[in-house]
């Protein structure tokens, strides 16, 4: 499976213990509620034929006391990918700066770039900053899934799709995947890549040019965000990518500009994929637009063969007028 990323800006099991080897991915996200009383969401993907399910997890509020959250969503993936949520409400006693954690043994087995990875704990965190004087935050939502599939020798791009609900500004930085206490995976490294592995501060783009061998590999992303110079918060999230020797082209998406729209406009644009080997795509999009709970924009996700064509529309409103640019991110699978 080959992937395509458009941006678009609007103004083991095997011999092991039963109880390592199912952690992939996660990230830990929340939203203000009232006072200082917040909600947290913890996202992991797992292993699912691993023994190791968690049904609860054990979560660290940064404050001195700890939580066991239930499982709320377990959804079984292609691939053998199971998707977990865990949600928890929790009240502050003060404002300050709190480091809300998690660390789940083990890792799956076989990560190329951490040594003896079924060994190794998850390790994400958040930070929260409860601020009178900068008022309540919520964290950044990431709309694409921390997991994703590449191909040898062809550059592999990725986006969190990250938008902030408060109007906050975001910056991006590659930081090391972390393990037991919090600390840098002893002999962590990037992926290895032909040409360089970079990170666009600014739009989160990451482009890995281009993966030289198959295998998975683990990269940690720090989403921190801002508000009027200062920092308001942070999302480390914790990644895998799948990469597998592929025999065929990659799809392509039809560059679309940037554009400013009216408050009050309807906005329509016609969105085209297209395949150089006539293989089935599936087109579907995400961002902050599409999950605005007042007159949310539309884009359905859509399959064919060969080549597709599809409308994004967004009947806009006064409520949407905000400083930063709406990112809408169109994706496309052969």
């Amino acid at each position: 499976m080959r992937n395509y990323l458009l941006i678009l800006a609007f103004l083991i099991c095997q011999a092991f213990s039963a109880l390592a080897t199912h952690q992939r991915a996660g990230e830990i996200t929340y939203r203000h509620l009232y006072g200082l009383t917040y909600e947290v969401t913890i996202l992991t993907y797992t292993f699912a034929p691993s023994p190791a399910d968690r049904p609860e997890l054990l979560i660290d509020w940064g404050d001195g006391t700890s939580d066991i959250l239930p499982r709320s969503v377990r959804i079984d993936l292609p691939n053998d990918l199971r998707r977990n949520e865990y949600v928890g409400q929790h009240t502050y006693s003060a404002p300050d700066v709190y480091i809300i954690s998690l660390e789940d043994p083990n890792r799956n087995y076989g990560i190329i770039n951490i040594p003896n990875s079924v060994n190794v704990p998850l390790y994400i965190e958040s930070e929260l900053v409860i601020n009178p004087f900068l008022g309540p935050n919520n964290s950044p939502i990431l709309s694409i899934p921390p997991i994703d599939n590449g191909c040898v020798f062809i550059p592999f791009i990725h986006n969190p799709g990250a938008y902030d609900q408060d109007g906050d500004s975001l910056s991006y930085r590659l930081v090391a995947c972390r393990g037991a206490g919090g600390q840098v995976i002893p002999g962590y490294t990037l992926p290895p890549a032909t040409t360089s592995i970079t990170l666009d501060p600014v739009t989160g783009d990451l482009l890995w040019d281009a993966p030289p061998f198959q295998g998975e590999f683990n990269i940690a992303i720090l989403i921190e965000e801002w508000r009027s110079g200062v920092k308001v918060g942070s999302v480390l999230r914790d990644m895998q990518v799948t990469i597998a020797a592929c025999n065929q082209q990659p799809p392509e998406i039809k560059a679309i500009n940037d554009t400013c729209v009216d408050a009050g406009s309807l906005l329509t644009i016609p969105v085209t994929a297209t395949d150089p080997d006539g293989d089935w795509l599936m087109l579907s999009a995400s961002g902050a637009p599409l999950s605005l709970p007042v007159s949310p924009a539309q884009f359905d996700t859509v399959y064919g063969f060969g080549s597709i064509t599809y409308p994004f529309t967004w009947q806009t409103q006064c409520a949407h007028v905000k400083l930063q640019p709406y990112t809408v991110y169109f994706r496309v699978q052969d």
